[in-house]
């Protein structure tokens, strides 16, 4: 394999942590993540997103890994609906069958909401509303009220998106145990330090010192809305000019960041009313039982509404095995708690 082709890939779920855990290891001497992170080229089920991006052909994609040098054993991307697609990870493993593969698994509900608006922000929403984007899934499902110009129809269907338990099998059907890594983000919001560690391990890079772990694509809005839409969702007649203004600053990464960072505000999420709450607690509760059992890990408490015994039951998902602590799965096969 080329030394400058991606063989690391943080492939979701969106709204789990991946941006950070990015960041964070991208900090390694030894570590190279393209810019943008989420190209998506290998998700061909997602044409749009790819053509979003220019990555309408390999040449292209592999041109964000060119400044990649020797000293990176690490070369990675992290475009979040790999894990979602029904491709991707069967593609990379044609382009590179010793690729590793880190996912990262969030609450569903936290998912949802958190994505909502993230694709309003990123105009491939435009129901602002959470609750009524929701109840339209099934509508958009259809081809009705999708959005003119919508590049990614799939990210409007919430209740997919967050559906991981087919997700995870398909990847750990697909990836031998040694080449992937599953992450709840539980574990890595209550001590990043040590799944940061981990992750090192997992990824055979040597040892290094990081304490500060900041937050990182934390909710935001636009600035000013009117040129985010003009960057982000711009109009046919202006499209080229904006696009090849995208491709000229491929591997600016300084400028871009502090350019994204102009165009953003810090903006909170509303809450979500107790009752819709509880709704999507019930509508995940049987994935979230299915992945419990998969990953021999108790889950329950994602989808438990204030205690009322909408837990995943234990005696059922224990009939795979016994439940393991916070699972990391490593090189050597074995698994590590994260402490």
């Amino acid at each position: 394999m080329n030394k400058n082709y991606p063989n690391t890939f943080i492939l979701g779920a969106p709204k789990s942590g991946t941006t950070s855990l990015a960041a964070y290891i991208e900090e390694h001497p030894n570590v190279f993540i393209s810019k943008p992170k989420e190209p998506f080229y290998w998700s061909h089920d997602y044409p749009g997103l790819k053509r979003r991006h220019q990555m309408n052909c390999l040449e292209n994609y592999l041109a964000l890994f060119e400044s990649a040098t020797g000293q990176h054993q690490v070369i990675g991307e992290g475009s979040t609906n790999y894990l979602r697609s029904e491709v991707a990870i069967e593609e990379i493993l044609k382009f590179n069958p010793d690729a590793k593969f880190i996912a990262m698994l969030r609450n569903p509900v936290e998912v949802v909401h958190a994505f909502h608006a993230e694709v309003l922000f990123s105009y491939i929403e435009t129901e602002p509303d959470f609750e009524k984007a929701w109840a339209m899934q099934e509508d958009r499902h259809n081809g009705k009220l999708v959005p003119d110009g919508c590049e990614a129809p799939q990210f409007l269907q919430y209740r997919a998106v967050a559906s991981y338990h087919q997700q995870v099998k398909r990847l750990m059907e697909l990836v031998p145990e040694e080449q992937r890594m599953i992450i709840v983000f539980d574990d890595f919001k209550a001590d990043c330090a040590a799944t940061f560690q981990n992750v090192l391990r997992f990824l055979d890079l040597p040892a290094f010192a990081k304490t500060d772990f900041p937050k990182v694509n934390a909710a935001h809005g636009h600035r000013f809305p009117a040129l985010s839409k003009l960057v982000l969702d711009p109009p046919a007649w202006a499209a080229p000019a904006v696009n090849q203004v995208r491709k000229s600053l491929r591997g600016k990464s300084g400028f871009v960041a502090k350019l994204k960072s102009n165009l953003r505000k810090p903006q909170q999420r509303a809450e979500l009313r107790p009752e819709f709450r509880t709704q999507l607690c019930q509508e995940f509760a049987t994935d979230v039982r299915n992945l419990s059992t998969l990953l021999q890990r108790d889950l329950g408490h994602w989808v438990d509404v204030e205690g009322r015994g909408d837990k995943v039951d234990l005696i059922e998902a224990a009939t795979a095995g016994v439940f393991l602590p916070p699972l990391v799965e490593t090189t050597s096969g074995a698994s590590k708690c994260i402490k």
